[in-house]
């Protein structure tokens, strides 16, 4: 018996393994891809998609995205989403869905966040090339992303937006300009605009319809204008918005922002509730 066990084993880590050598991704227009094979099964674990798909008419090409389902994923359930943004990044900008996990181990601190009791969610990772996440791309991130993942993978209406530096600039000026979207915005050391935040604040004239905000800076980071920053944080208070301002050693550099992840997940889990 334990012998033929072994043999089914390693029949389905073979054909598992053939399958991944020629496309072990996600196809955007069947998102139940790969699900229910024996390996999934045997690890009960979350799964990772990356380089997903979508053609664009806004961004006028096909643009990628990655995707994490979190530890006991279930099809048929509906879940909260995180939308997490990556910063500027020179040369090929093909794949920068891959700049959370492959330099922030975002997989791994997004498990140990679920495993730890954490409120599981979907959290989106898209290719945010050299946009800041405005001006055209916000119609691809709200009229096709959107639409397209939270359809696919099962958005139950709440959401946090979270990113570091371009991504951290993305991050207030989504939450600022759509705020009824988002439960929580969490920005790392973001590239800063006081005079563009700022108006988008004034602009609102129910200030309770603003999520809460968390903007977290290394104090030894010379890339952004945490001077800048601090002044924002201080305007929303001073409008009456929920904003914490973290200011802590560090610089600008993926070890610093692997440290705020876990945060960010934490704030939106709670704002999930």
């Amino acid at each position: 018996m334990n012998r033929l066990f072994k043999l089914l084993i390693a029949a389905a880590l073979g054909t598992f393994v053939l399958s991944a050598c020629d496309d072990n991704r996600l196809k955007p227009d069947d998102p139940d891809s790969g699900k229910n094979t024996l390996i999934d099964l045997l690890n009960a674990e979350d799964k990772l998609y990356q380089d997903l798909t979508l053609t664009s008419s806004a961004m006028g090409r096909t643009m990628t995205y990655s995707v994490w389902l979190p530890n006991g994923y279930d099809a048929s359930k509906k879940y909260p989403f995180l939308y997490l943004l990556h910063g500027y990044e020179s040369g090929d900008q093909s794949h920068l869905d891959r700049c959370w996990v492959e330099k922030g181990k975002a997989r791994e601190i997004a498990q140990e966040y679920v495993k730890g009791n954490g409120v599981p969610m979907v959290i989106i990772m898209p290719n945010g090339l050299s946009s800041f996440y405005r001006g055209t791309y916000e119609t691809f991130l709200y009229d096709e992303l959107m639409p397209k993942v939270e359809s696919s993978f099962g958005c139950n209406g709440k959401r946090a937006i979270a990113g570091l530096s371009m991504g951290g600039y993305g991050t207030l000026y989504n939450a600022l300009k759509y705020p009824a979207k988002f439960k929580y915005a969490y920005a790392m050391s973001p590239a800063s605009d006081y005079a563009s935040f700022t108006a988008l604040i004034d602009a609102q004239s129910d200030k309770k319809v603003f999520p809460g905000f968390t903007i977290e800076v290394g104090t030894e980071d010379t890339t952004v204008n945490n001077a800048d920053s601090e002044k924002v944080a201080n305007y929303m208070k001073e409008k009456g918005l929920s904003c914490e301002w973290i200011a802590r050693s560090g610089v600008h550099y993926w070890n610093f922002w692997q440290e705020c992840l876990p945060k960010a997940l934490k704030k939106a889990g709670e704002s999930f509730k």
